[in-house]
């Protein structure tokens, strides 16, 4: 056999018994965790006329990321190990924020901005907090902040404009337990959006 052949033999088998043995194995991929959806529990009040597009929900470049934003004090941020969300952050309350205009039955139709359909109004938001918070101590807080703007279409007006928030402790110290505080945090901040969006509507907008 050929030296040069023999050379790449030897390269070949090393190469062989390091990909077998001596080379670290991949991570474990991470668990998914996602929001539950709106309950189907229609808001007090009359319908109206409008229809609502939810626009997007921005967010700081810390939190527009599919992983577990916590905070271990008022000045520093970091993630959670192994664990993320099935999508990012923003999209994950932007989503839930049309399911929650959905379910309220008091608008005449509730869609995404992105089918561009004809609307009366659009719904904006910045989501300032979504994070778990251990400045307190440890089980953390969940904290969700939601600042949210209700557009009047074709113009653009802002008709009105509010802030939604909630906090919720975890019941243990888990990424579990902190998921379910997440989960409960958010549909809370949530809970009177489709009242604020029905009350800010002029006149014009409600069935008499």
């Amino acid at each position: 056999m050929a030296p040069r052949r023999v050379a790449i033999l030897f390269l070949s088998l090393a190469l062989a018994g390091c990909s077998g043995g001596l080379l670290p194995a991949p991570p474990p991929p991470p668990k998914l965790y996602r929001l539950s959806p709106a309950a189907a529990a229609p808001t007090a009040g009359a319908p109206t006329q409008a229809q609502i597009l939810v626009g997007s929900v921005d967010a700081p470049g810390a939190l527009d990321t599919a992983r577990i934003a916590l905070s271990p004090s008022a000045t520093r941020l970091e993630y959670f190990a192994d664990a993320e969300w099935t999508d990012r952050a923003p999209v994950l309350i932007d989503n839930l924020l049309l399911d929650t205009l959905a379910h309220a039955g008091r608008f005449s139709r509730v869609a995404q901005r992105s089918l561009a359909l004809r609307a009366d109004y659009v719904v904006l938001g910045v989501l300032d907090h979504f994070e778990a918070d251990y400045g307190a101590g440890t089980p953390p807080q969940v904290r969700v902040t939601l600042d949210l703007r209700l557009l009047r279409m074709p113009d653009g007006d802002i008709v009105a404009q509010r802030q939604f928030a909630a906090t919720v402790p975890a019941t243990e110290n888990t990424v579990p337990a902190v998921v379910e505080a997440f989960d409960a945090a958010s549909h809370r901040a949530l809970h009177d959006v489709p009242a604020w969006v029905a009350d800010s509507l002029p006149r014009s907008a409600k069935r008499p």
